[in-house]
């Protein structure tokens, strides 16, 4: 009751006449649903301009649903109203009070008597149906889409005026390395002019693609101690022992802590452990035991973990190079996974097309005492301008001045050993290169090279002649992943090192001693 008093008293102050709030009982005919029919093109005229002019907002007086038509009588009255013109220069009086309304913002200012709100909402009613569109009261409503333009038609290539592409791949894309090089290998450039492709963008991962570089590499296999270079035979033959029998590859003196972790499964030990002793005091051969069985149980680790290559290569790998190196003065090891092949000295083919200049994963250089520094100076300094920085292929700076005297490529399990012979190869005629500008043409030195696929750790030979390269599978070494494999790998890295120091070292010295 209080709702209904309140209501009547904002009529009355309004200047509305007093009457009783609508019914609320809603007739029959508003529970028919109302059918579907076209909205009306016609608009009405709309009414004569009042005199009356107020600004302020009227307030529309609630009228009963009696009094209001049915919706289909509604909607067929305004069909059947006749059709008119809006004028133009009169706008609409809703128009006319929302834009007073706008300039004096919340303000009321009334200069004449307000009109009825019935003659208001009588004059507006007609408009208001005959500009909107019916819409029904029951339907769901939803917002109105746009039709998309439709795409412009691509125009059609005239094949007889203009040739197709030749689908040859340039070098840009033939290089585009799979595991994420950018900058420099981008620098690497065709010698002859083609067109792109947009298929062909892996890198040059077959061995039969080099058989049509300038200098071709051909790949052969060591079974004979005669299939090997002259140079590296007796290295060959020591390495090749050492591989299938493993004699002697476990320091005298530690025997018992091998025996003690083999847990008695490890027959026949005296066959594996040297006759005499190796200098070692017995602290220095416990700790060099630590650490083979470390790389062995992180072989087991990276093995059931299916790890990738960097973790074979920090956990395994370089821990193995780290124990060969170690006593050897003027020997280092780098990891030179992110370094890269210096252009001029990339390989081209037949074609005119420079190969793949990704480096190689580990280098074994050789530095002071065994090679002085200042020789090393002093011969660069009549190389050409480009080449003057570096005796090896790369500007690495622990590459400048030390020559690479083991070159060393890693592989995932699932690298496969052909990818990784690719790269020992163009590593090899990138540094043979390099090698005949600063000493000899041919070179008459046979680069080491290995090749570590998972556990298992393989030694390949390069030798140079002077219408080929020659890349030898010589010897499958052994594996990482038990405590004689760990000996034996660790044995033959200390055989490449003696020979290092008895052959490469001072045919190296030699040929950069100032004239």
């Amino acid at each position: 009751m209080a709702y209904a008093n309140a209501w009547l008293a904002d009529v009355h102050a309004a200047g509305g006449d007093l009457e009783p709030p609508p019914n609320p009982e809603i007739p029959a005919a508003y529970l028919q649903k109302p059918r579907r029919r076209p909205a009306p093109e016609a608009y009405l005229s709309s009414p004569p301009p009042s005199t009356y002019t107020s600004f302020a907002q009227p307030k529309r007086r609630r009228a009963a649903l009696s009094e209001i038509d049915p919706p289909n009588q509604k909607r067929q009255r305004a069909l059947n109203a006749p059709t008119h013109a809006m004028s133009q220069d009169s706008p609409s009086p809703t128009r006319k009070s929302s834009k007073q309304t706008k300039m004096v913002g919340k303000a009321r200012i009334i200069t004449k008597e307000a009109v009825a709100v019935e003659d208001v909402i009588a004059a507006v009613e007609p408009i208001l149906l005959s500009t909107q569109h019916v819409v029904d009261p029951n339907a769901t409503p939803r917002p109105t889409r746009r039709k998309r333009a439709a795409a412009p038609a691509l125009p059609i290539p005239d094949l007889h005026t203009r040739p197709a592409p030749v689908m040859t791949p340039s070098v840009s894309e033939e290089h585009a390395d799979e595991d994420g090089e950018d900058a420099e290998d981008a620098e690497v450039e065709s010698t002859h002019e083609s067109t792109t492709s947009n298929r062909s963008r892996s890198p040059i991962c077959r061995m039969v693609a080099l058989q049509i570089a300038k200098k071709p590499v051909v790949p052969k296999m060591a079974t004979l101690s005669t299939d090997a270079p002259q140079d590296v035979r007796t290295l060959y033959k020591a390495i090749q022992a050492l591989s299938r029998r493993s004699k002697g590859v476990i320091p005298l003196g530690i025997e018992t802590e091998v025996k003690q972790d083999a847990n008695g499964d490890l027959d026949e030990l005296e066959d594996y452990v040297a006759k005499t002793p190796n200098g070692k005091t017995h602290e220095q051969l416990k700790d060099e035991f630590k650490a083979m069985r470390e790389i062995r149980n992180e072989t087991s680790a990276c093995k059931t973990k299916h790890l990738h290559e960097p973790s074979w290569n920090e956990l395994v790998h370089s821990q193995m190079l780290k124990q060969a190196v170690l006593g050897c003065p003027g020997f280092s090891y780098y990891n030179i996974t992110t370094a890269r092949v210096i252009k001029e000295l990339v390989p081209g083919n037949e074609y005119g097309e420079l190969l793949k200049g990704k480096m190689i994963d580990f280098a074994v250089t050789l530095g002071p005492p065994l090679i002085p520094t200042a020789h090393v100076i002093n011969r660069l300094a009549a190389s050409p301008r480009k080449l003057q920085r570096t005796s090896n292929p790369s500007e690495y700076s622990p590459l400048c001045y030390e020559p690479v005297v083991l070159s060393i490529e890693t592989n995932s399990p699932d690298g496969g050993s052909e990818n990784g012979e690719v790269q020992l190869s163009v590593w090899a005629m990138a540094y043979f290169n390099r090698l005949r500008q600063l000493i000899q043409d041919p070179v008459a030195m046979t680069l080491p090279l290995l090749l570590i696929t998972d556990a298992r750790w393989k030694l390949y030979l390069a030798s140079d002649s002077a219408h080929e390269i020659q890349l030898i599978d010589a010897v499958d070494i052994g594996t990482t992943a038990d405590i004689i494999g760990c000996y034996t790998i660790l044995e033959v890295l200390r055989v490449l090192f003696k020979w290092v120091e008895e052959t490469f070292a001072p045919w190296f010295l030699d040929g950069v001693k100032p004239e």
